[in-house]
């Protein structure tokens, strides 16, 4: 056998046996999916049915507590569904969009995903992303076009909201990215602009107006309601890493966090009212926090199974919790293992290597890596033949998340399939990267 060829078996086997050490923790494990697609969106109403929505007009749902889960007919085939919400097992709601042509599609059942009803959202020139209901009539909807819409009548009409940026000026065109409400009169909404702003929206009469108000560098993609007064927001950006901002006094003041791993906070789950888990999506783990949020106590991370990119998850009680993410990937919270160590900085044995970002790429892409404690860290470049072309010597890196900026434009590297190896104490891992020009 070549000799070449050789090296190429020996880098990719290397690879799948580390991924499958690394893909043994049991904090989740993976089940079966009836889809491939992309998993970015949930919604429980209950410990036995819920939905959940991805890429190409993915509706899955499932209606045995996760025990087995099928695929809904949405009548989408061409978009993704940005968004799912239910009220109840039977009434429910799904956002998709065409950018460039049609708009917004808002997609309504009554009997729980069985049939989906398909309309055009009235106002073409705007795209509406996120859904929430607080009854059968009451809902709001906003997106990608900073505004915030009100119906009374279960959607059958649309009314513009009012929008006070005394806050937070310059921000009423900045995107929403998710809806939450304490009670029928008190809610907010949460987004911004990527290297710009982080905002959160509150309204207090029912989503008539709404108050802006700046709180983070970076924008914020998920809302939760801790309690009546405490309400906590989570968010990101590709280089600046997974970050929260949390009020303790229903909205009047916000303590910003930067968690210091990478990735974006796109969803927060609450095992219990103090134990949040937050999937990090691309950066393929998860961060946890034992207090709430509270700012004094650190996060810890925790790999997602198999490398898997998580967007989003849901607990309806501290033993019951599902995940979902990159692949059609859903995975179920192990009850075999109840919780973490308060005071923990990180988990044992907890080394890990992202998919590079973007990618493909050109000129630039960002490799994010986790050490479990304090490590050399050298990354070396192959192309698919089993040269080596490239050796970036990091040193030694502090424990927790990692970022390698790779630049192209300098090593002048051709188009093509290559492979980065991360080597730190004994911790060894590959993966493939794809560079355009």
């Amino acid at each position: 056998m070549n000799n070449r060829i050789k090296i190429i078996i020996i880098l990719f086997a290397l690879c799948t046996a580390v991924s499958a050490e690394l893909s043994s923790q049991d904090f989740w494990l993976r089940v079966p999916s009836p889809t491939n697609r992309i998993l970015t969106k949930c919604w429980f109403v209950d410990s036995v049915y819920g939905w959940v929505a991805g890429d190409s007009g993915t509706i899955i749902n499932t209606t045995n507590s996760g025990a087995s889960w099928s695929v809904q007919n949405s009548g989408i085939l061409n978009y993704n569904i940005d968004d799912v919400f239910f009220l109840n097992r039977r009434l429910g709601w799904a956002l998709s969009n065409d950018y460039f042509f049609n708009g917004t599609f808002v997609l309504k059942t009554t009997n729980g995903g069985l049939n989906w009803s398909m309309s055009n959202f009235p106002d073409t020139t705007v795209i509406v992303s996120s859904i929430l209901f607080t009854d059968s009539l009451k809902g709001y909807a906003t997106g990608f076009s900073g505004k915030i819409f009100r119906t009374t009548n279960g959607g059958g009409n649309w009314d513009l909201c009012i929008i006070d940026t005394a806050g937070c000026p310059l921000l009423y065109g900045f995107p929403k990215h998710r809806l939450n409400f304490i009670n029928s009169t008190t809610g907010y909404a949460c987004g911004g602009q990527y290297d710009m702003i982080g905002a959160v929206w509150r309204t207090t009469n029912s989503g008539v107006s709404w108050n802006a108000y700046c709180i983070t560098p970076e924008p914020l993609f998920d809302v939760k309601i801790i309690n009546s007064t405490k309400i906590i927001a989570s968010g990101g950006d590709f280089d600046f890493g997974a970050i929260t901002s949390t009020t303790w006094n229903n909205g009047g003041d916000w303590t910003y966090n930067n968690i210091g791993y990478g990735g974006i906070g796109r969803d927060l789950a609450f095992r219990t009212e103090k134990e949040i888990w937050m999937p990090l999506a691309f950066a393929q783990s998860w961060a946890v926090h034992l207090d709430s949020g509270n700012i004094n106590i650190p996060w810890i991370g925790v790999p997602a199974p198999d490398s898997t990119a998580v967007y989003a998850a849901v607990f309806k009680s501290p033993t019951f919790g599902f995940a979902f993410g990159s692949y059609g990937a859903i995975m179920r919270y192990n009850t075999a293992v109840i919780g973490l160590t308060p005071g923990s900085s990180s988990i044992p044995g907890d080394y890990s290597l992202g998919q590079n970002y973007p990618n493909p790429f050109n000129p630039t892409t960002n490799i994010v890596y986790k050490l479990a404690k304090s490590e050399n860290v050298v990354i070396t470049l192959y192309d698919l033949l089993g040269k080596q072309v490239k050796v970036f010597v990091e040193g030694v890196r502090p424990a927790g998340f990692n970022r390698f900026r790779f630049i192209n434009s300098g090593s002048g590297l051709a188009s093509g399939v290559y492979i980065y190896k991360i080597e730190a104490g004994t911790f060894v891992e590959s993966k493939k990267m794809v560079i355009v020009k």
